[in-house]
């Protein structure tokens, strides 16, 4: 027995001087974390937490990956690199590395404030909160992410407070999630597994979810996220004090190409556009209370299942997904709810680079689901949204086409007495109900056939306005003129070029606060820059736009 002890300590100690858990036979791993700057409170101690993590995996006592932090891959074997870039490209985030490299079940920081663990912020015990029925619905997704989704909301989440958590399959065709899934599901307590038949698209699947669902408090999760210590609790709250309320959580990153779980360290409102895109907007806020949200991201949320039955549930004439946020979000705050994100619940997202999925082809989606919306709430409203489909030579009929039959949610809407969309605007929109629109469409210069032309991403701050021919496409030469008489689309602005730039044309696109006012001149078509006093010209060659005095008998 010594003997074979002995020799077992001896094999034992070779091996461990022959393994080396950076440099691997395959690949060298590395771990990476990227932080914003200035850090303060819980978010650096949170970096702390994690730059301690990464020292104690190059000292070999923790393991890649835990307490969030990155993990990045050098020198590959070029077989490894291959199927590290196929498995990228099935799933749109480094599924390599989530599958072989970061734990199921690995540690996160706590990332609430200490005013979230006051008792006197918090106006219930955990034993007095509602138990919630967790919906995750998913279709295709990678195993370590839809198993580390549920690990981290068993292990996260008091106990008491999960009644169920419900997997639904949306007809996935992985063999993984075949065979494989139930068997791993029946070893879990608490957990289900529901599959749809044919592939049904987001709302009708978690409809299958809220249809099954044991208790009083629906929680939707997506299939890819990570729970945060504590994330449930501020939630239930929530709609335990106000039954009409929705809980969201902050949604932080979970990144694509690392798995760092990533800190938001702002405060965030959700707000959409006339595209009816969703887009996020900074706010002020003196603590980590929960406060009011225009719109919802629509993934991640917690609702009275009352309430939304109350609500209509989802539009079920809706296909695949999108939109879904915005006609939940317009119809709680229309009638009588609110929405509230609520910042002592985190939970880190990925997001996808691109969608690995396959669509119906004979629908453009979202654009289908967000014509529904539109025509259902928005009343007179609707027109911004339908004026920006298709082709400006076209009519409108033409340009919207069948989107489904919309009577019965009309007939939902009226039986509720919901309050009109110019009330939602103006209490609740802020950004988008402060003006009005007076003119909309192309800014095309007869003379030369040419039209404004430029993406007004939030990120193009600064970028020339182009002159292009007319395309019929609207798109980038489509335009809204406001009753302040500015020149937008969604994000920004079209203003005089800055003392600063180097553009060659005089208009460029500047943030729209900054107050660049044109007034339209329809008798002659003119544009004038009022700051300025300055004439908008445009010339073939150059091909160029000047900002000029103005002259009445110049047609460029």
């Amino acid at each position: 027995m010594l003997r074979t002890l002995g020799l077992c300590v001896v094999l034992l100690s070779t091996l461990s001087q022959s393994y080396d858990h950076i440099n691997t036979p395959y690949f060298k791993v590395i771990l990476t974390n990227s932080y914003e700057d200035n850090l303060a409170g819980v978010h650096l101690k949170n970096k702390i937490e994690q730059d301690k993590a990464m020292q104690e995996f190059v000292n070999g006592r923790l393991a890649a990956g835990e307490m969030g932090t990155g993990v990045a891959l050098e020198n590959i074997k070029p077989k490894e690199k291959k199927k590290k870039e196929e498995m990228y490209q099935a799933h749109g985030f480094d599924e390599y590395i989530s599958e072989y490299l970061v734990s199921l079940n690995r540690s996160l920081p706590d990332r609430r404030d200490n005013y979230c663990k006051l008792k006197s912020n918090r106006h219930y015990a955990t034993d007095e909160l509602p138990k919630t029925s967790v919906i995750v619905v998913f279709h295709n997704e990678a195993w370590s992410t839809l198993i580390r989704t549920v690990y981290s909301i068993l292990n996260r989440s008091p106990d008491q407070l999960i009644e169920e958590i419900i997997l639904v399959d949306d007809a996935s065709t992985l063999p993984h999630l075949g065979d494989r899934l139930t068997q791993e599901v029946e070893k879990m307590e608490k957990v289900r597994l529901l599959r749809m038949e044919t592939r049904s698209g987001l709302m009708r699947t978690r409809m299958a979810g809220v249809h099954a669902a044991k208790a009083d408090i629906l929680t939707f999760l997506d299939s890819h996220i990570e729970t945060t210590t504590g994330w449930l609790e501020p939630l239930l709250e929530r709609i335990k004090l106000n039954p009409k309320a929705v809980a969201c959580p902050v949604i932080e990153e979970v990144n694509d190409k690392t798995m760092q779980y990533k800190f938001v360290t702002r405060d965030l409102e959700g707000v959409f556009y006339w595209n009816l895109d969703f887009g996020w907007r900074e706010v002020k806020r003196e603590d980590w209370s929960p406060y009011d949200t225009p719109v919802m991201a629509g993934g991640l949320f917690s609702i009275s299942k009352k309430w939304f039955e109350e609500l209509g549930y989802y539009d079920d004439g809706m296909e695949i997904w999108g939109g879904e946020q915005l006609e939940l979000s317009f119809k709680v705050w229309m009638c009588g709810g609110r929405i509230e994100i609520v910042p002592c619940s985190r939970v880190g997202h990925i997001f996808r680079s691109f969608s690995p999925y396959k669509w119906r082809t004979d629908l453009k989606i979202p654009e289908y689901n967000y014509k529904r919306v539109a025509d259902v709430w928005m009343d007179e409203y609707k027109e911004l949204y339908f004026d920006r489909i298709g082709r400006t030579s076209a009519t409108v009929e033409e340009n919207l086409g069948y989107y489904g039959e919309i009577a019965e949610r009309k007939k939902k809407r009226e039986s509720m007495e919901c309050k009109n969309f110019a009330w939602y605007l103006q209490n609740h929109v802020p950004h988008l109900g402060s003006s009005y629109m007076i003119g909309s469409g192309e800014i095309r210069n007869f003379h030369h056939q040419f039209c404004l032309d430029q993406n007004d991403a939030e990120a193009h701050v600064g970028l020339p306005v182009l002159v292009f021919d007319c395309t019929d496409q609207k798109g980038n030469q489509y335009w809204y003129y406001t009753s302040e008489g500015k020149i937008t689309r969604d994000y920004l602005c079209i203003g005089r070029k800055r003392p600063d730039s180097k553009n060659e044309n005089d208009i460029q696109l500047v943030p729209c606060h900054e107050g660049d006012i044109w007034d339209y001149e329809p008798r002659t078509g003119a544009l004038q820059h009022l700051d300025s006093g300055l004439c908008l010209k445009v010339t073939r060659n150059p091909l160029k736009l000047w900002l000029v005095k103005c002259d009445n008998l110049d047609t460029e």
